[in-house]
């Protein structure tokens, strides 16, 4: 709208910053936060007993899945099963999503109901 006293536009054209920050994150995050969204709801149903109170996913970034895991024992163990894993991610999510698996023990202090 042009100003009447001014005769020139005050908005420039410029779109309100809020909207466009909103547009650009939901473009940008919509597919990753998505589907790590959908391992961490899911990953009771993923790993077996064994894991679920052993392990939880951290993080997806360019098709690596990171999970944490209580200590070394169980990095080993869960190493051993994470074709089967990665077999159910995909079943899930679509083939490629989580192109790798990668384990890191984490604090102890982060683990309270450790075995």
């Amino acid at each position: 709208m042009i100003d009447p006293w001014t005769g020139k536009n005050p908005d420039r054209g410029l779109n309100p910053l809020d909207s466009t920050l909103e547009d650009v994150l939901e473009r940008v995050t919509e597919g990753k936060l998505a589907a790590f969204e959908m391992i961490k709801a899911a990953w009771g149903e993923i790993v077996t007993d064994v894991w679920r109170e052993r392990s939880r996913p951290t993080q997806l970034e360019k098709g690596v899945l990171t999970i944490e895991v209580a200590d070394g024992a169980a990095a080993s163990r869960l190493r051993l099963e994470q074709a089967q894993i990665k077999a159910a991610l995909d079943e899930r999510l679509g083939r490629g999503e989580v192109a790798q698996i990668k384990l890191r023990v984490g604090r102890a202090r982060d683990w309270p109901n450790r075995p």
